[in-house]
């Protein structure tokens, strides 16, 4: 099959990218070795939306600015939850609290003229601002966001099949060939053909680049995280560290829009395949963030990890191939790559245009509904019926009725249902699962023995 784009890859940037394109009369095709979008780099961060981001002259910090502007419109145009906050670097001595002037001097030379209000508090502010955060004074910086990044996804991929584009997933790109203006995709599926190639494949992108002779390198970061049931700070909570620690990429204390707490990540080097969680991991958290919070009594209830590209010199990589300008690689997107999405996107879109895509606007760009689960109707007053009253996850009040929409928005296994509904993400953190399966296995049509936690051998039921 023929198209003007292949999209390879189908993360929160890949997405972006086909939601830009699906404005214009082009035939796009996304291509994912995964079973559901959103299931590699996007599937494990902390859904922040950020402002600061070292070093200040980088491509990754000017497009994280650019991309934090973006999501007010997007969201409220995808219908997805985005609450904006501020971010606070503490002081917990002398030294550091000595050093808030500097701190919020470079800051707000930085980012104070670009319109993100930046000050300073005294240890009663910070008392009021935060009330069960220790410290003697901060820095704070106004503009960052928490998103309900899986939400995003779902109504990304909606929005995109909505308006003509095309997914191949469970599709492996194997090789591939510029033959004059277009390029062949050799896949498990079959071949196809784009005049313009988008590499958009995360942990994957350098492999995909050597496919066209072009060779980077990447390291993988894990970054563990801790996840507490109920809100501990307001904001976005992270120590002032002066020397950098290297087992750590930034991290906070981060209030999420599920009405829990994330503490992290981490930052240990490892293979791509690893998102395994262990006592170091947990121990390197609780010293960092554990002495910022005055009450430390929450329960724990989940840790888990997301790998991250990191490529040489520590900043994004958008180019195009050295075979040809149909090609365009994204290499080492790593944090603030949720952020930097929606500029990305923008970005490679100009870029197409400057290697000769024909890219005409298109009238009749539709809209994507909501996704209403059956605890917004209660919450708003309404009245439910049949399948809305069949409570399957009750820490997190999820319905058959919510489970069967996840489906018709494209859930195909477990991780896709619980990611667009919340189930199981409660403080039991997934009693509910074996009854869960079987309704789901039950909404798809399948034996309970054909289900997977997210596609291939995870099967979740033996005979």
């Amino acid at each position: 099959m023929s198209y003007d784009v292949a999209i390879i890859g189908s993360g929160v940037v890949g997405l972006f990218i086909a939601y830009e394109l699906a404005h214009y009369r082009v035939r796009v095709l996304v291509i994912d070795k995964e079973v559901e979008p959103g299931f590699g780099v996007s599937k494990g961060h902390a859904g922040v939306i950020h402002v600061v981001q070292p070093p200040f002259n980088s491509l990754r910090s000017k497009l994280a600015v650019e991309g934090n502007r973006l999501y007010d419109g997007i969201a409220r145009r995808l219908h997805v939850k985005v609450r904006r906050l501020s971010a606070l670097l503490v002081a917990k001595n002398p030294g550091q609290l000595i050093a808030l002037p500097a701190v919020w001097l470079i800051l707000n030379h930085v980012y104070g003229k670009q319109g993100f209000r930046v000050r300073v508090l005294g240890p009663r502010g910070l008392r009021r601002v935060e009330p069960n955060v220790s410290g003697l004074g901060a820095v704070e910086v106004d503009g960052y966001g928490v998103i309900n990044s899986f939400e995003l996804i779902s109504q990304l991929y909606n929005f995109c099949r909505l308006n003509g584009i095309d997914f191949a997933l469970s599709t492996e790109v194997r090789d591939a060939k510029v033959l004059g203006d277009e390029v062949v995709l050799v896949t498990s599926r079959g071949e196809y053909r784009a005049k313009y190639v988008v590499n958009s494949a995360g942990l994957y992108s350098t492999d995909i680049a050597r496919l066209f002779g072009d060779e980077y390198r990447l390291e993988f970061g894990k970054g563990a995280m801790l996840v507490f049931w109920g809100e501990q700070v307001r904001n976005i909570v992270a120590p002032l560290q002066l020397i950098p620690n290297p087992k750590t990429k930034g991290g906070a204390i981060i209030p999420t829009v599920f009405g829990t707490t994330i503490w992290g990540p981490s930052l240990s080097m490892g293979d791509r395949g690893d998102r395994s969680v262990n006592e170091d991991d947990v121990n390197v958290l609780r010293e960092k963030f554990g002495r910022l919070l005055r009450n430390k009594d929450f329960t724990p209830i989940k840790a888990y990890a997301g790998v991250r590209p990191i490529p040489e010199g520590d900043d994004f990589i958008i180019t195009y191939s050295g075979s040809s300008r149909h090609v365009i690689h994204l290499i080492g997107i790593e944090s603030p790559g949720l952020t930097s999405a929606p500029a990305i996107a923008r970005r490679v879109v100009e870029m197409l245009r400057e290697a000769g895509a024909m890219l005409t606007p298109k009238d009749g760009v539709k809209e994507v509904d909501p996704m209403v689960m059956t605890r917004d109707i209660i919450k708003d007053g309404g009245l439910i019926s049949g399948d809305q009253g069949e409570v399957v996850c009750p820490c997190m009040g999820v319905t058959r009725a919510d489970i069967r929409e996840a489906i018709r928005r494209g859930a195909r296994t477990l991780d896709g249902v619980i990611f667009r509904t919340g189930l199981g993400m409660g403080i039991c953190q997934g009693m509910c699962l074996g009854r869960a399966i079987k309704v789901i296995s039950e909404e798809l049509g399948v034996d309970p023995r054909e289900l997977t936690k997210s596609g291939g051998g995870s099967w979740l039921v033996t005979q």
